[in-house]
């Protein structure tokens, strides 16, 4: 008997919008990347040789831990773990620091320190691949915007303390 992996929702369809494209950075590693730091095998830091010199450089930071029980905090009933309670977090951190500067006036100079992290924690099975947790990163990430939008607008309300769609 196949086993069948139910992902636990299901999308109402919106009206006109069929999929959405969402723009990945094209990061070349091979040519604009460096290791940094590569400690003990379970954590690496890769920073952007092409950051202007004098600027914090953009950094990658990728780590691994183990989780003893994937299943504490969560409201799956014990009587359906898995045989195998352990997992996996990774985490992949981006820090970037934005320069503003002022055409008129070459003394103006102000940076923005920015970061963004996604932590994913799953269980050590089979049924977790690639391609469902590119799914859920994509689920994630659609909960930053609109409806069925790629508009920026929801940033915009974010940044201000607004964090419900406009359509919940």
């Amino acid at each position: 008997m196949a086993k069948v992996v139910t992902l636990g929702y299901t999308d109402t369809a919106i009206p006109e919008i069929t999929t959405l494209n969402f723009p990945r950075g094209l990061l070349n590693f091979g040519a604009d990347w460096s290791i940094q730091n590569s400690g003990n095998g379970k954590e690496l830091t890769i920073v952007n040789h092409t950051s202007p010199l004098g600027t914090p450089p953009e950094k990658i930071r990728l780590s691994i831990s183990d989780v003893a029980n994937i299943f504490t905090g969560t409201s799956v009933e014990p009587s359906i773990y898995l045989p195998n309670k352990k997992g996996k977090s990774i985490l992949a951190q981006l820090t970037e620091c934005w320069v503003i500067t002022d055409d008129a006036d070459a003394t103006y100079r102000v940076e923005l320190p920015i970061s963004a992290h996604i932590v994913l924690k799953v269980p050590m099975s089979e049924y977790v691949t690639g391609a469902r947790l590119e799914g859920l990163v994509g689920r994630l990430v659609s909960g930053l915007y609109e409806t069925g939008s790629t508009a920026t607008t929801r940033f915009d309300g974010l940044v201000r303390g607004s964090l419900a769609p406009s359509d919940v």
